[in-house]
């Protein structure tokens, strides 16, 4: 023992020292390489759980990456048969449904739907028209990596397996509602094309709540368990107490109309003349009668440019142009391959990854030499009078007004933008020096200060507003910089260019505090916007949720007490064989309302683009399903009780009419029969909800279980 403290004494400075490092070592070092493969600090918490199965922070993260890795597979495997990856169906790679998808194959092993080695391979013999050989198979899996292990054929037949059986589940409930039946198309176009007309007596659910006893600090304690990490959602009849997603901004607007005026004092006769002579040949020639050009057909015939574009084609609407919110114009449709297919395999020899757009190309030229090449500019329509006489244009007088304003366009975007541009690089500049600030903040210095928005509006002629905390339906709600937009590059779609909109970049992943974003309207107007404060979504304490919490078991409570006083309203209704209007004539705590002529469901102006939709009249708050349900299910004068959607409003209702009656509304039904576009929309809508609902189920079945919610990427 003494020779070793005598050790310990003669090198007592360097093994302090050689401690010391050890000591930083395990401080910084060793922890990582502990939680080396578990980032869990040596636990694998549970994340889900339902019977028969869970799944930990480890696995599912796992899955996701497989998913992820899946995706990519099929990419590369389409892209090397001809397929265009950009429009293939692909899974989606978050947790939510990831689970789902373990659930949905569970529910197909139950169902006796296995996925065999064999019902893979044709799968992607399917997937690639059996265009890809077997060493491209290889090659491509062989880049295939998870992290820094490569993925074993094995590992993507399992997780391709996992996806078919749930996928092969899904069309097993997709196969109910192949062949709509005659009656459905029925309802469907009842729900589109007849009217109710209607009188009701709103009774409002939160009246009552007052009256409601809260129930034990246990019960409270309970239900805010339940519905902690539900975000609320104005139609949801469930309570939500997570804190949604908030942020605070400051904005600059320069009004289309005010700009516009001020830039159309100083445009100039000068400039006007110049405009109309530069562009009358393509946008002020005058349109000859449809009868002459009946009669001359080789004269509509336009002039071959040098470029080999017709004149027609080459033809620019300068206006649009110039316009910085005007859409895009589609490009002209691929016009189909006539090549032949090949003997190799039955492959055709046409595919190709990709398909350029075919443009008009200039006519071949004669191989005689002795034709002498003729431009048609040169020559005359008559003997002796320049070809340029026989074109009629607008006279510049009546164009004069519209070319003023298109100028005074062209002015006032380009002094909002230099505007913009000046003060968004002096908020860039702000920026900066607030990073520094907080970076060396000292005792006793001062953060720099903000342009001031309030000002430069003073001095520019702009309008400042600056927000609360809001979330992204209060933004929209706010005003119209909510509902803004811009036009962004986007090399992966169709015409390079892509609209943005304005939640996009002040809620959306990757946006940032103090970066200023600019962005228009469909008005003209233009806005600059920063964000000054950015409040994640968050789970509160219950103490914090508490007030919140009362309030909703209060109205959740008070429900059955609404209903009840519509139903005396409309018994008393029934019973005296009388209006609700001459029921509630008395009373002076609830109001009767006239409402409609409206239909179950409207459609948008696009109807293809989006299904049909539950009507919204202006006297009703979201009505809801089971408010239309109730209400098209009357006759007149009938009354009835019923719910609008979030279950905060009670109505009862009376049945004035019904327009069209179903004799007449039968005819048009068999009248428009060759038409079933709309209907499908319907049916989609009802799938879609059917599917919901029945995802609902499956989840309940198994008692689905999350430990936490589902992160969303991005956030």
């Amino acid at each position: 023992m003494a020779g070793s403290f005598s050790f310990f004494r003669t090198y007592q400075r360097s093994l302090l020292v050689f401690v010391a490092i050890l000591a930083m070592l395990a401080f910084f070092v060793l922890p990582p390489f502990l939680q080396m493969g578990n980032d869990y600090g040596g636990g694998d918490p549970l994340v889900a759980d339902w019977t028969g199965g869970e799944i930990r922070e480890g696995g599912i993260e796992r899955a996701v990456a497989m998913r992820s890795i899946v995706n990519r597979f099929l990419m590369e495997i389409a892209a090397t048969a001809g397929r265009d990856p950009a429009q293939l169906p692909l899974f989606p790679e978050t947790e939510e449904q990831v689970v789902r998808t373990l659930l949905f194959a569970k529910e197909a092993a139950a169902n006796g739907l296995t996925i065999s080695d064999t019902a893979i391979n044709d799968f992607l013999s399917l997937w690639t028209n059996n265009l890809v050989r077997p060493e491209q198979f290889d090659e491509i899996i062989s880049r295939l990596r998870l992290g820094p292990t490569a993925v074993s054929q094995h590992d993507l037949f399992e997780a391709l397996r996992s996806e078919l059986a749930a996928r092969n589940m899904l069309i097993l409930f997709q196969t109910g509602f192949s062949g709509d039946p005659p009656g459905w198309r029925w309802d469907y176009f009842r729900q589109l094309k007849q009217n109710a007309t209607i009188e009701v007596v709103p009774v409002i659910v939160e009246k009552s709540a007052d009256n409601v006893p809260l129930p034990s600090e246990q019960k409270l304690r309970a239900f805010f368990e339940k519905y902690k990490n539900d975000l609320p959602e104005a139609s949801s009849a469930e309570p939500g107490f997570r804190e949604p997603h908030r942020v605070k901004y400051q904005f600059l607007v320069a009004k289309a109309e005010s700009f516009q005026a001020d830039a159309a004092k100083d445009v100039t006769d000068e400039q006007i003349s110049e405009y109309y002579e530069k562009n009358k040949a393509t946008l002020y020639r005058v349109k000859e009668p449809e009868g002459k050009k009946a009669e001359n057909p080789d004269a509509q015939k336009p002039a071959a440019t040098d470029a080999g574009v017709t004149e027609a084609d080459a033809s620019v609407d300068t206006k649009k142009l110039a316009e910085p919110d005007s859409t895009p114009t589609a490009p002209a449709t691929d016009t189909p391959s006539n090549d032949k297919p090949s003997n190799d395999k039955g492959a055709q020899s046409s595919r190709r990854p990709f398909t350029t757009v075919a443009f008009n190309q200039p006519a071949e030229q004669s191989e005689t030499p002795d034709t002498p090449a003729v431009n048609p500019s040169e020559t005359s329509l008559q003997p002796g009078v320049p070809a340029e006489s026989s074109e009629k244009f607008e006279p510049l007088q009546s164009v004069k007004e519209s070319i003023r304003e298109q100028l005074a366009r062209l002015q006032a975007n380009k002094k909002s933008d230099a505007v913009f541009t000046a003060v968004a690089a002096d908020l860039t500049l702000y920026a900066e020096d607030f990073a520094l600030w907080q970076a060396r903040r000292t005792a006793g210095s001062e953060a720099p200060k903000m342009p001031d928005f309030d000002a430069i509006a003073k001095a520019q002629g702009l309008e400042a507003g600056l927000s609360e905390l809001v979330t992204p339906g209060e933004a929209i709600n706010a005003g119209p910089v909510g509902g803004s937009f811009e036009f962004v590059p986007d090399p992966g779609s169709r015409f390079g260019i892509r609209q943005q909109r304005w939640l996009e970049m002040i809620y959306g992943s990757g946006s940032m505090v103090l970066r200023p974003i600019t962005s228009r309207d469909v008005q003209g107007n233009r806005y600059l916007t920063i964000k000054i404060e950015d409040q994640p979504e968050f789970t509160p304490s219950f103490e914090a949720a508490r007030k919140g919490v009362e309030r909703a078991w209060q109205i959740i409570e008070a429900r059955g007490t609404a209903r009840k006083r519509a139903e005396e309203i409309t018994e008393e209704a029934r019973a005296k064989n009388q209006s609700l209007e001459a029921t509630v004539a008395k009373r002076s705590d609830v109001k009767v309302k006239q409402v409609g002529p409206f239909t179950w469901l409207s459609q948008s102006a696009s109807p293809m683009e989006r299904p049909p939709f539950i009507t919204q009249p202006d006297d009703l708050f979201i009505p809801g399903e089971e408010f239309m349900r109730s209400v098209f299910g009357l006759t007149a004068n009938q009354t009835a009780v019923a719910f609008n959607e979030p279950q905060t409003i009670c109505y009862a209702v009376r049945l004035l009419s019904m327009t069209p009656p179903d004799t007449e509304l039968r005819e048009r039904f068999l009248d428009a029969r060759s038409d079933q576009q709309s209907l499908a929309m319907v049916a989609q809508g009802e799938f879609s909800a059917a599917f919901g609902e029945w995802v609902e189920g499956l989840e309940k079945r198994y008692k689905l279980d999350w430990k936490r919610p589902p992160q969303i990427p991005g956030r």
